[in-house]
């Protein structure tokens, strides 16, 4: 259980999908205006990892194969408009918003590195499902918050240097289409 609380850990804070965009959302939007984005990946991955553990034998590997060019997709579409995101413009722009919950608990679907982790956690540690779940449940949320937390203290700076602002955006945008190389 201790290796399997290792492997969440690790695979829950590193970079990925998830967490260049919930950073990029805190430096964008703030904690407060994310949260339902960040409670769409917390519970929305753990719905993933809980429905997946059940019906994992039963989809056909070929839903998996197009999971992951849907989600390369998505993630390089999300990735090149936060690389695009406005600097240096403390406005919000009209009609501009973070992910929903709903938004945001769906992309776990598409999200290679999410898909991973679910299969991979399920298939290289004997442990109980519902456990393996309950350890997500608890170690995931943590680490993610970390990353929405760290976007929200760089907010002020960054948005007053437009040069660090556009380059960070860039590199979170570089880091979500670098993670499509490891799924």
């Amino acid at each position: 259980m201790i290796e399997f609380g290792i492997f969440a850990f690790v695979t829950s804070i590193t970079p990925g999908p998830n967490n260049s965009m919930l950073m990029a959302s805190g430096i964008r939007f703030g904690i407060k205006r994310s949260l339902p984005h960040f409670f769409g990946i917390w519970l929305g991955f753990n719905f993933l990892f809980f429905l997946g553990g059940n019906l994992l034998s039963y989809i056909p590997e070929v839903v998996f194969e197009y999971l992951q060019y849907a989600g390369y997709v998505v993630i390089t579409y999300i990735a090149y408009k936060i690389a695009l995101t406005k600097t240096s413009n403390k406005k919000i722009q009209e009609g501009e918003k973070p992910f929903t919950f709903i938004q945001a608990a769906l992309f776990q679907w598409v999200n290679p590195k999410g898909v991973v982790m679910a299969v991979s956690g399920l298939t290289a540690f004997e442990i109980g499902h519902l456990q393996a779940n309950l350890i997500y449940l608890l170690v995931g949320g943590p680490c993610v918050i970390l990353w929405l937390l760290l976007g929200e203290r760089l907010q002020n700076f960054l948005l007053q240097n437009s040069k660090l602002e556009r380059i960070v955006y860039v590199v979170l945008a570089l880091s979500m289409v670098s993670s499509l190389l490891l799924a």
